[in-house]
């Protein structure tokens, strides 16, 4: 039995540890990062191996389910996105447990090739050792051991260090460090009303929320973006575009976080884990709270949304009968609906968009670009990051960008389209954004990811920003157009629900209002934890690739 599980043991380090362990043998520097990393390689593998022959019956059972679920979580992310499980992806993960059911719908493949290593791992530890090899009691607490050590030692780096080692430590470790973490956080706080409102607000605030939308490849900030109705002139609204502008970040869940919460560059972490939400801040304004999720169904939340949260809302709206294609169309149709209403109401929307995968983003009647990627096979998907059937090549970049413009021609243009015929928006304020921009490898690159990478390029938070007001609104403010960013929205929502702009200030920064300078950057590192710091990436706004008509026949 020794042999068999000695054996298992092989096999499962042959195909889950050495890919990582020669990429983070290729990532270090000198003799001396090498042996260290050779010597924590070799205790992790040794308490993997102490584990496997424990005597006792039920300890090494709890190891075995314990360790091959650790490896599950490590493996299973690696096999879905392609990428190893940061600690800053672990938090995000951790966001997105709500969605179980959607990702083994959606990533079936990729987590039953994780859950057979993991399988392997779990017979290879549990199985029980024969002869001279099984080990004490006493010995048997080593696994435990190495793993609150390495979790110790990961504490001190921010989170990082856990690549190469075997795949049931990162996770385990990650979970340990979460923990911690929960457990020192101050309790929050969350109370709008220490802030002064000085009247009512005027009308309806809408925030439009897309999903994975290139603000350069919109007509409004590129000359051959995509035509949309923000570039024309309507005589009873006013448009103001402050074009290609930063995200918070490059990845969804912290961007939603953030324009939801509020903070500037230097308290957002602070802000978010203690500060009032926008939906407690519009009820105590006097508002009523309207949530339109287009990305959802089954009243599931998402992007952090916790039920504290959610209970400020006072509509939640999904479209669960709604095709995916029909989501985000059936939105402007509710939010025409809700503008109706003469009680002031703050609308936030999340849209579909353009997230990946993008091929049945689009009707028939709005493949505008062709040659396109085939379509058929994702109609019923919202958001992967699954890449079946997508080999990043730059041929097949080249469809897609095709692809990523037609759906701009749908999931933005029609859009808007149908949200302006049908909205009477004489009382009230839109502010459209989207929470990320996209690498579309414009460049020539290659490659399978368009955003959420921890080495991001510019474009991945490069996003539109769109301001839309009523003729009835006093609203002329923004025309006065500085340089905007997500971290602008939060107080600007505030203001226009007559909040207090100096005290705002103090807080959450400049409004869109103030035309003050502010950095082009946005975070490619949000979670920035156990004393870690943010990474601020340019957008470099005047040097992105923007489309060119040569993708297109």
């Amino acid at each position: 039995m020794n042999a068999l599980k000695a054996i298992l043991l092989l096999v499962w380090s042959g195909l889950v540890l050495i890919p990582d362990v020669l990429a983070r043998m290729a990532g270090l520097d000198g003799w001396t990062s090498l042996i260290a990393y050779g010597a924590l390689l070799a205790v992790t593998l040794a308490g993997i191996v102490v584990a496997a022959l424990t005597a006792n019956s039920p300890l090494r059972w709890t190891g075995a389910v314990l360790f091959a679920g650790g490896a599950l979580v490590t493996t299973g992310f690696a096999q879905s996105t392609g990428t190893f499980l940061t600690y800053d992806a672990f938090v995000n993960l951790v966001g997105a447990l709500g969605f179980t059911g959607e990702a083994l719908d959606q990533f079936g493949g990729a987590l039953a090739r994780a859950l057979a290593y993991a399988a392997l791992l779990l017979l290879a530890i549990g199985l029980p050792p024969r002869g001279r090899l099984r080990l004490p009691l006493l010995v048997a607490a080593l696994p435990y051991a190495v793993l609150a050590g390495l979790t110790a030692l990961l504490f001190t780096r921010g989170g990082d260090g856990a690549r190469g080692l075997p795949a049931s430590y990162p996770s385990l470790s990650y979970s340990g460090l979460y923990l911690l973490e929960t457990a020192m956080a101050p309790e929050a706080e969350r109370d709008p009303t220490r802030f002064a409102l000085n009247g009512e607000p005027a009308g309806h605030i809408v925030l439009i929320i897309d999903e994975s939308i290139a603000g350069h490849f919109l007509d409004i900030n590129a000359g051959q973006g995509v035509e949309t109705p923000l570039s024309r002139s309507y005589p009873d609204i006013n448009i103001t575009n402050y074009g290609v502008v930063p995200s918070i970040t490059n990845c969804s869940i912290g961007s939603n976080l953030g324009l939801r919460f509020g903070g500037t560059r230097e308290n957002y972490r602070e802000v978010i884990a203690s500060g009032a939400s926008i939906w407690a801040f519009a009820k105590n304004a006097g508002m009523r709270t309207v949530y339109i999720d287009a990305q959802r169904t089954g009243s599931a939340l998402h992007n952090g949304m916790s039920e504290e949260e959610r209970a400020d809302i006072d509509l939640f709206v999904q479209f669960d009968d709604a095709p995916v294609l029909e989501r985000d169309m059936r939105a402007a149709d509710r939010i025409a609906a809700e503008l109706a209403n003469p009680v002031p109401s703050f609308i936030l929307v999340n849209k579909v968009g353009a997230h990946f995968p993008i091929h049945d983003k689009y009707p028939d009647s709005h493949m505008r670009y062709r040659p396109a990627l085939e379509r058929g096979a994702f109609a019923d998907i919202a958001d992967t990051g699954a890449r079946e059937g997508f080999d990043g090549t730059r041929d097949s970049w080249r469809l897609y960008r095709n692809s990523y413009r037609n759906a701009l021609g749908w999931g933005v243009a029609t859009f808007f389209e149908r949200l302006l015929d049908q909205a009477d928006l004489s009382s009230s304020v839109v502010i459209y954004s989207a929470d990320h921009g996209q690498d579309l490898h414009t460049d020539g690159s290659t490659g399978l990811t368009t955003h959420c990478m921890p080495t991001p390029n510019g474009a991945e938070g490069a996003v539109p920003l769109v301001t839309i007001t009523g003729s009835g609104r006093d609203d002329a403010r923004f025309a006065t157009q500085g340089n905007g960013s997500h971290y602008r929205i939060f107080p600007t929502l505030l203001r226009l629900m007559a909040y207090d702009p100096a005290q705002l200030g103090e807080v959450y920064g400049p409004d869109l209002f103030d035309p003050s300078s502010e950095p082009d950057t946005f975070n490619a590192r949000f979670n920035a934890r156990l004393g870690q710091e943010p990474i601020w990436v340019s957008i470099r706004a005047d040097n992105l690739t923007n489309p060119v008509d040569e993708d297109a026949q």
